[in-house]
């Protein structure tokens, strides 16, 4: 029997500069009190960038009733400033993650185990990240598809999905075949006024790397310019927002609020509905006539399908789950590995007075822009690219740069020191970030390595679904991974020496780790010591499912996003990537949610 939901009113208020909004209407007290009141065409696990996306274009389709489950609720108040983008992770809004130990890396985090965030609420990760959009270039996707077998992911194959997408609101720079607008996800240019940005920018031209005014042209770019964000009039444009909200009224979507799915029901490799727990801890089962999504993101994916019986068949037996499909799922996970020890001081010989002041001015300048509706992350506009060998025909760092204001680190609400919430460090080691931000500002420089070639894998840790997965890091295990972050420090010390940076008083400082102290500062020993203390993950977590041609062991998904094997069960999220992209991972997530949706319209005629 199919019933109509209680729907309501979406509406923006704009008040002194603060739009608030209204969530989507929380349909799990209906659905656990009872689960077969409504017949659900399609079940889409996971609210997040992909899931968010794919929910409110299937529900397009008015015949088709679309239950959307997600793990946890409406995203906090806070999320909406793009300057405090930081202050949600580790809080109750990210799954905060956790690997196991490395034998030879992650030694100055806590417990030598990585960070690895997760937004937890309706748009996911999109609703927690930075908000950066870029979406990869050419030879990401010819990748995808010359390497991988993935023929229907080339380019020009998945460009039509991100500008479907798009609203692209500058119109000085605005070009049709690359984008579009009128999409209901907002990309709009950033504001700063900090004084580091043309100091750097200045730096970085005196090494021949130049502007470039789009960020996302086809081919991979080299050089620096600013980047476009996912946000909307000064605040943040998740998937939630730009996506689920304006379609809440319609009576054939529903959302559930903090349900935590618990398995997949698969019969004679059919997917015919869920297993999920309500807030009373009480589980239950909801069904489908067509089909289960799976949009759980890259590690709760993998977690969920191996739960359900879909997985290494050794693995499974391990835990004392029946396998019903012997897939490689959990295995090639990626992300950039990142080096946040470059850190500079703003000190210019002044007295104390005149830095605080400074600080305090150049902190209310950026946040003044949320006021006026305007987008701002500081000195993170700034957006670099370069090769580590000048032989390379791409680049493979990427630098990104913010400023921690004066005696800031342990300003959290969460009582977390900055660098703790950010990049899972250790005590040990940020005490010397705080021994440093007493002086001045800091800027930090990060180098991230974009084009990895080792990879981690997802497995369990026991069947209980409440359990976090055990996942396992192999990230710089080559030593080419190491040569990478050895020349992107070699450039950002080179970037220190410059007139520019010099003549502004930027000095980049001695991080003296405990773990290092018997290497001499700035020497190769100290900078791999470095490296195996504090590199770290940044956010861009994707594969565990990958995606293949029919005929390939390595994949877990065919290019229809169909897992192999079974009917009715499809996975749309980052965990398909055969290959990380060379770019901050979001934009691609949503990628894959908008083609994906459309894949599903088509196999259904409903295209």
């Amino acid at each position: 029997m199919n019933v109509k939901k209680i729907t309501v009113t979406v509406f923006y208020l704009v008040l002194n500069g603060y739009h608030a909004l209204l969530y989507p209407y929380d349909y799990a007290p209906e659905l656990c009190e009872n689960c077969t009141e409504v017949t659900f065409d399609f079940i889409v696990v996971g609210g997040g960038s992909a899931g968010a996306t794919v929910a409110a274009r299937l529900s397009e389709i008015p015949e088709w009733n679309v239950l959307l489950l997600e793990a946890g609720g409406d995203p906090p108040e806070s999320t909406e400033n793009p300057l405090l983008w930081n202050q949600n992770i580790k809080t109750k809004c990210d799954w905060a993650f956790l690997s196991e130990k490395n034998p030879l890396y992650f030694k100055g985090m806590e417990q030598e185990r990585c960070l690895i965030s997760r937004g937890r609420m309706l748009g996911g990760s999109s609703s927690i990240n930075a908000m950066i959009y870029l979406r990869g270039t050419m030879r990401d996707f010819r990748l995808w598809k010359n390497k991988y077998g993935c023929h229907e992911w080339d380019y020009e194959d998945v460009l039509p999905y991100f500008k479907k997408s798009e609203d692209f609101v500058d119109t000085c720079r605005y070009d049709p075949e690359i984008h579009s607008r009128g999409g209901p996800l907002t990309v709009t240019p950033l504001e700063t006024l900090d004084p580091a940005y043309k100091v750097i920018a200045e730096s970085e031209e005196s090494l021949n790397l130049f502007y470039v005014d789009d960020l996302n042209r086809k081919k991979p770019v080299i050089g620096h310019g600013n980047i476009d964000s996912t946000t909307r009039n000064g605040r943040r444009c998740s998937t939630l927002k730009a996506f689920l909200i304006p379609v809440s009224n319609r009576p054939n979507l529903y959302v559930a609020k903090n349900i935590i799915v618990t398995k997949i029901l698969i019969e004679n490799d059919l997917a015919i509905g869920v297993d999920f727990r309500c807030l009373s801890e009480e589980v239950k089962s909801v069904y489908c006539t067509k089909e289960v999504v799976l949009s759980a993101g890259a590690i709760k994916s993998p977690q969920l399908l191996m739960l359900s019986g879909i997985g290494p068949k050794e693995h499974l037996n391990y835990h004392g789950i029946k396998t019903i499909k012997d897939l490689p799922v959990g295995l090639g996970i990626q992300d950039h590995m990142s080096l946040p020890a470059l850190v500079f001081t703003d000190r210019k010989c002044r007295p104390i007075e005149d830095i605080i002041k400074e600080s305090k001015d150049n902190l209310q300048n950026e946040i003044s822009f949320y006021s006026k509706n305007i987008s701002g992350l500081g000195l993170s506009k700034l957006m670099t690219f370069f090769k580590s060998i000048d032989d390379l025909e791409y680049p493979d760092v990427q630098l990104i740069k913010f400023r921690v204001p004066f005696n800031s680190t342990n300003t959290f609400p969460n009582k977390i020191n900055l660098f703790t919430n950010m990049f899972g460090y250790a005590k040990e080691v940020t005490n010397i970030y705080d021994k440093l931000n007493l002086l001045s500002d800091l800027i930090v420089i990060v180098p991230i390595m974009i084009q990895p070639l080792s990879t981690g894998q997802v497995m369990l840790k026991s069947k209980n679904p409440l359990d976090d997965p055990k996942i396992v890091l192999n990230y710089l295990s080559y030593s080419e991974e190491i040569e990478t972050l050895l020349k992107a420090i070699e450039f950002v010390i080179k970037l220190s020496k410059t007139k520019s940076m010099t003549d502004a008083g930027l000095e980049l400082e001695e991080l003296n780790l405990p773990n290092c102290a018997c290497y001499t500062w700035g020497t190769r020993e100290y900078w791999i010591c470095i490296i195996q203390n504090i590199a770290a993950p940044f956010y861009h977590v994707v594969g565990g499912c990958k995606m293949g041609p029919k005929n390939d062991c390595n994949s877990v998904v065919d290019t229809e996003l169909r897992v192999k094997g079974i009917t009715g069960l499809r996975l749309i999220d980052s965990s398909i990537m055969p290959q990380v992209v060379s770019v901050n991972t979001n934009a691609a997530s949503i990628m894959i949610g908008e083609k994906g949706s459309d894949i599903i319209k088509k196999y259904y005629k409903k295209f």
